[in-house]
């Protein structure tokens, strides 16, 4: 029936009894609807919302992760999901040198 990817925000915050884990929603994509050939391979592309994501922080008090869940949904509406945990990374920016840097 379909394919989705769905981006996960989890917040985590130890305290002495365990951790208290809230998971939020970013992002939902249908990758594939209806009857999906099989074996024929979907390119994935997805773009992650600046104004919602960060880099992963792991510190003493507080975590905060990312991860991707697979649903794949089925005709009679049975639905198999699977979970990937991302560690995203912010990258320095590069400064920009040569001819065009001038004129800026």
């Amino acid at each position: 029936k379909s394919i989705e990817l769905q981006l996960v925000r989890v917040e985590r915050c130890p305290y002495m009894e365990g951790e208290a884990r809230e998971a939020t929603e970013v992002q939902n994509i249908q990758i594939a609807d209806g009857d999906v050939v099989p074996n024929l391979p979907i390119m994935i592309h997805m773009i992650l919302p600046r104004l919602f994501t960060c880099g992963t922080m792991n510190t003493k008090n507080f975590k905060l992760d990312f991860e991707v869940n697979l649903h794949i949904v089925f005709v009679d509406n049975h639905m198999v999901t699977e979970n990937f945990p991302l560690k995203l990374y912010r990258s320095r920016r590069q400064k920009v040198t040569g001819i065009m840097s001038g004129m800026w």
